[in-house]
């Protein structure tokens, strides 16, 4: 068995150096490692409740539903309808429906999701003759949406910090992604691009305060710092 000091984490197999940060692994005596499977990873049982997950899921959905409908008592808007809140709850409903069948790397499966419905759906637009319905409610939406489905995906599967940290930030940075739609004033409604621009700078800004130092160690992992 080898041990990694800059991952902190035993490595199985024959390695050298550490197949994340490529560190020189250090040799670690262990009676139990022979009868181990030659791989280089652990298989780590993921814990996932489904009544759980439903029961965040209608809890969130309500209240935005809720909260929509409070919203339009005082401001009716001319294109923001409820079909528009309905389409976020499906798309986050989606990604937790997926992302539960495959938790082994939720957040990372969460931003393949983001960029490719959102790059698809900007491309869509531009077929149809560029209404501009993709930058001004697609992106936005899906930006806010998917922030949610990681929180509620890494509360029901127990994930470590360490786990989603970065995805999480991503995915945030992704969300403010529309200030420059609003700045180039590309978007016909900017209701949905300032509240994905607010909802991921503070989600942002919060996981940087609260987790800087694992932010950091895992930006060090990654680039081999």
């Amino acid at each position: 068995m080898s041990y990694c000091s800059h991952c902190e984490a035993t490595v199985k197999g024959d390695w050298s150096h550490c197949p994340l940060c490529q560190t020189t692994l250090v040799q670690k005596d262990s009676k139990d490692s022979t009868k181990e499977q030659n791989t280089s990873f652990p298989n780590i049982p993921l814990r996932f409740n489904r009544e759980k997950a439903l029961q965040s899921f209608l809890r969130y959905s309500l209240v935005i539903v809720l909260f929509y409908f409070i919203v339009q008592y005082f401001w009716t808007f001319e294109f923001f309808g409820l079909e528009y809140v309905i389409l976020g709850l499906m798309v986050t409903w989606t990604n937790i429906v997926f992302l539960v069948r495959k938790r082994r790397n939720l957040a990372k499966a969460i931003n393949y999701i983001l960029f490719f419905v959102s790059i698809v759906s900007i491309y869509m637009d531009y077929l149809r003759g560029w209404r501009g319905w993709s930058i001004t409610f697609v992106v936005p939406i899906l930006s806010i949406s998917s922030l949610i489905a990681i929180s509620i995906s890494i509360r029901v599967v127990r994930l470590k910090v360490e786990d989603y940290v970065l995805y999480l930030q991503l995915a945030a940075m992704v969300g403010i992604v529309p200030l420059i739609f609003l700045l180039m004033g590309w978007t016909g409604d900017p209701l949905p691009s300032i509240v994905s621009v607010v909802f991921s700078f503070s989600l942002f800004v919060f996981i940087l305060i609260r987790y800087r130092r694992k932010v950091m160690k895992e930006l060090q992992k990654r680039m081999h710092i």
